[in-house]
Protein backbone atom coordinates (compact mmCIF):
# COMPACT_ATOMS: atom_id res chain seq x y z
CA UNK A 1 0.00 0.00 0.00
CA UNK A 2 2.86 2.11 0.81
CA UNK A 3 3.98 1.72 -2.71
CA UNK A 4 1.52 2.34 -4.13
CA UNK A 5 0.60 5.78 -2.93
CA UNK A 6 4.35 6.95 -3.20
CA UNK A 7 3.76 6.04 -6.94
CA UNK A 8 0.52 8.15 -7.11
CA UNK A 9 1.93 11.15 -5.01
CA UNK A 10 5.44 10.67 -8.03
CA UNK A 11 2.62 10.83 -10.67
CA UNK A 12 1.03 14.11 -9.20
CA UNK A 13 3.93 15.91 -8.30
CA UNK A 14 5.61 15.34 -11.64
CA UNK A 15 2.51 16.39 -13.39
CA UNK A 16 2.38 20.00 -11.34
CA UNK A 17 4.99 22.60 -12.88
CA UNK A 18 5.23 25.87 -12.11
CA UNK A 19 4.47 28.47 -15.41
CA UNK A 20 6.35 31.91 -16.02
CA UNK A 21 3.18 34.44 -16.41
CA UNK A 22 6.24 36.95 -17.13
CA UNK A 23 6.02 36.18 -20.82
CA UNK A 24 2.24 36.15 -20.97
CA UNK A 25 1.22 38.40 -24.10
CA UNK A 26 -2.67 39.15 -24.70
CA UNK A 27 -3.95 39.29 -27.31
CA UNK A 28 -3.27 42.04 -29.76
CA UNK A 29 -6.31 44.50 -30.63
CA UNK A 30 -7.46 45.45 -34.56
CA UNK A 31 -7.49 48.97 -35.13
CA UNK A 32 -10.55 48.96 -37.10
CA UNK A 33 -11.56 51.89 -39.32
CA UNK A 34 -15.58 51.73 -40.37
CA UNK A 35 -14.80 52.87 -43.90
CA UNK A 36 -18.63 52.80 -45.25
CA UNK A 37 -22.23 51.61 -44.82
CA UNK A 38 -23.87 51.14 -47.73
CA UNK A 39 -27.86 51.36 -47.40
CA UNK A 40 -29.90 52.02 -50.25
CA UNK A 41 -33.63 52.23 -49.05
CA UNK A 42 -35.50 54.84 -48.34
CA UNK A 43 -35.98 53.89 -44.20
CA UNK A 44 -35.24 56.74 -42.32
CA UNK A 45 -33.79 55.36 -39.18
CA UNK A 46 -32.17 52.17 -40.42
CA UNK A 47 -28.28 53.50 -41.20
CA UNK A 48 -28.12 55.24 -37.67
CA UNK A 49 -29.54 51.36 -36.25
CA UNK A 50 -27.11 49.84 -38.41
CA UNK A 51 -24.10 52.06 -37.53
CA UNK A 52 -24.83 51.89 -33.90
CA UNK A 53 -24.93 48.12 -33.86
CA UNK A 54 -22.56 47.16 -36.03
CA UNK A 55 -19.82 49.84 -33.95
CA UNK A 56 -21.11 48.18 -31.26
CA UNK A 57 -20.23 44.61 -32.75
CA UNK A 58 -16.95 45.52 -33.26
CA UNK A 59 -15.98 46.86 -29.83
CA UNK A 60 -17.46 44.17 -28.18
CA UNK A 61 -14.93 41.66 -30.42
CA UNK A 62 -12.17 43.29 -28.37
CA UNK A 63 -11.39 45.53 -30.99
CA UNK A 64 -10.65 49.26 -31.35
CA UNK A 65 -12.88 51.50 -33.79
CA UNK A 66 -10.67 54.15 -35.14
CA UNK A 67 -9.44 55.72 -38.66
CA UNK A 68 -6.05 57.73 -38.14
CA UNK A 69 -2.92 56.44 -38.35
CA UNK A 70 -3.34 53.41 -36.19
CA UNK A 71 -5.96 51.84 -38.38
CA UNK A 72 -4.92 48.76 -39.34
CA UNK A 73 -7.81 47.44 -41.23
CA UNK A 74 -10.56 48.70 -42.70
CA UNK A 75 -14.86 47.72 -42.01
CA UNK A 76 -17.35 47.48 -45.56
CA UNK A 77 -21.13 47.24 -44.87
CA UNK A 78 -23.06 46.86 -47.82
CA UNK A 79 -27.13 46.02 -47.10
CA UNK A 80 -28.06 44.10 -50.16
CA UNK A 81 -31.62 43.80 -48.94
CA UNK A 82 -34.53 44.09 -46.47
CA UNK A 83 -37.84 43.26 -46.50
CA UNK A 84 -40.56 44.44 -44.05
CA UNK A 85 -44.10 43.04 -44.05
CA UNK A 86 -47.23 42.60 -41.47
CA UNK A 87 -47.95 38.59 -40.37
CA UNK A 88 -50.24 39.22 -37.88
CA UNK A 89 -53.44 41.68 -36.72
CA UNK A 90 -54.98 43.10 -33.67
CA UNK A 91 -58.72 42.17 -33.11
CA UNK A 92 -59.24 45.52 -34.48
CA UNK A 93 -57.83 44.35 -37.91
CA UNK A 94 -54.23 46.72 -37.27
CA UNK A 95 -50.72 44.93 -38.01
CA UNK A 96 -48.97 44.44 -35.22
CA UNK A 97 -46.64 41.27 -35.77
CA UNK A 98 -43.91 41.91 -38.46
CA UNK A 99 -41.57 40.12 -39.76
CA UNK A 100 -38.23 41.74 -40.86
CA UNK A 101 -34.99 40.08 -43.32
CA UNK A 102 -32.32 41.57 -43.70
CA UNK A 103 -28.98 40.35 -46.35
CA UNK A 104 -25.70 42.19 -45.23
CA UNK A 105 -22.49 42.36 -46.75
CA UNK A 106 -19.31 42.26 -44.24
CA UNK A 107 -15.91 42.95 -45.84
CA UNK A 108 -12.90 42.97 -44.12
CA UNK A 109 -9.67 44.56 -45.14
CA UNK A 110 -6.07 44.94 -44.58
CA UNK A 111 -4.58 48.23 -45.71
CA UNK A 112 -2.86 46.95 -49.12
CA UNK A 113 -6.20 45.67 -50.11
CA UNK A 114 -6.35 41.85 -49.01
CA UNK A 115 -9.56 40.82 -47.85
CA UNK A 116 -9.73 38.81 -44.51
CA UNK A 117 -13.29 38.19 -44.44
CA UNK A 118 -15.84 38.48 -46.74
CA UNK A 119 -18.99 37.29 -45.19
CA UNK A 120 -22.69 37.36 -45.80
CA UNK A 121 -24.92 37.64 -42.69
CA UNK A 122 -29.11 36.98 -43.21
CA UNK A 123 -31.18 37.51 -40.53
CA UNK A 124 -34.79 37.68 -39.75
CA UNK A 125 -36.94 38.26 -36.67
CA UNK A 126 -40.26 38.98 -35.94
CA UNK A 127 -41.60 41.99 -33.69
CA UNK A 128 -44.74 42.27 -31.81
CA UNK A 129 -46.42 45.31 -31.00
CA UNK A 130 -49.57 47.44 -30.64
CA UNK A 131 -50.86 47.96 -34.17
CA UNK A 132 -51.26 51.50 -32.89
CA UNK A 133 -48.34 53.30 -34.78
CA UNK A 134 -46.70 51.28 -37.88
CA UNK A 135 -43.84 53.90 -37.98
CA UNK A 136 -42.48 53.20 -34.65
CA UNK A 137 -43.04 49.29 -34.49
CA UNK A 138 -41.39 49.32 -37.69
CA UNK A 139 -37.96 51.00 -36.10
CA UNK A 140 -38.58 48.72 -33.01
CA UNK A 141 -38.60 45.90 -35.67
CA UNK A 142 -35.42 47.17 -37.11
CA UNK A 143 -33.57 47.27 -34.00
CA UNK A 144 -34.45 43.86 -32.73
CA UNK A 145 -32.51 43.05 -36.21
CA UNK A 146 -29.94 45.50 -35.44
CA UNK A 147 -28.96 43.58 -32.35
CA UNK A 148 -28.96 40.07 -34.00
CA UNK A 149 -26.45 41.57 -36.86
CA UNK A 150 -24.39 43.02 -34.47
CA UNK A 151 -24.13 39.68 -32.48
CA UNK A 152 -22.85 38.51 -36.15
CA UNK A 153 -20.48 40.87 -36.56
CA UNK A 154 -19.05 40.20 -32.66
CA UNK A 155 -18.80 36.45 -34.18
CA UNK A 156 -17.19 37.56 -37.71
CA UNK A 157 -14.60 39.50 -36.16
CA UNK A 158 -13.81 37.57 -33.09
CA UNK A 159 -12.55 34.32 -34.93
CA UNK A 160 -9.21 33.81 -35.91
Amino acid sequence: MEKLLTLLLTFVLAGCTVKDYNTYKPKEKKVICFKDLVVNTPEPTLKDILYKNISDGVLQSGNKLECGEKTNYNLYITLNSVRFYSIGYSPSQRANVYAVEMNINVKLEDLKGNILKDKTIREKTQYVGTGLRSDFEKRYAFEELGKLIKVRVLSILSEP
